[in-house]
């Protein structure tokens, strides 16, 4: 019989401390954490584009549904799975994500300085392409790991690879 020490993969990773650091609750951090990107979507439903196109590209179900689905998953767990690991707000996670945010805002605000040209939207940023579809994501990915919820983090990583083809196939 082969004894186990605390800290064997197995431990860790299968029902030891990626499971067992989660709780069932409410994290009004997790809840800003999804906020704070979804806050300039409501200027843009005000204000938007000049030149919106007047039909809707086709797109693969199948990816919408993951795409919308995981979103979902993603806005739960970051909420409602809540690490019982003490938060760390000089954690370098937490900084590299909020620059991502601070991407992501900066293209908002070319779009919409540059007069709400929906062009704007797809364009390159700092030689990232489809900077609105890539920032957020990664923006997402490192605010859950900063969190202690890897839960989170898988949804976002599927959630990523489907927002990413679906936004490529509209701006290509």
């Amino acid at each position: 019989m082969v004894q186990r020490s605390k800290g064997s993969i197995r431990n860790k990773y299968k029902g030891g401390k990626m499971m067992n650091n989660i709780k069932l609750g409410f994290s009004w951090i997790g809840l800003i954490v999804f906020l704070l990107p979804m806050l300039i979507n409501i200027v843009y439903v005000i204000l938007p584009p000049k030149n919106a196109p007047t039909t809707q590209e086709e797109t693969n179900k199948i990816l919408e549904i993951i795409e919308q689905s995981t979103r979902m998953l993603y806005m739960l767990a970051i909420v409602f799975l809540v690490s019982k690991e003490k938060i760390d707000f000089t954690s370098v996670w937490m900084f590299i994500g909020l620059i991502f945010l601070i991407l992501y805002y900066m293209v908002w605000f070319r779009y919409f300085l540059g007069g709400r040209d929906v062009d704007l939207l797809g364009k390159k940023f700092l030689f990232v392409p489809m900077p609105l579809a890539v920032f957020p994501v990664i923006y997402f990915i490192f605010e859950a790991i900063w969190l202690n919820n890897y839960i989170a983090v898988l949804f976002m990583i599927i959630f990523g690879i489907a927002h990413n083809i679906i936004s490529y196939n509209a701006f290509s």
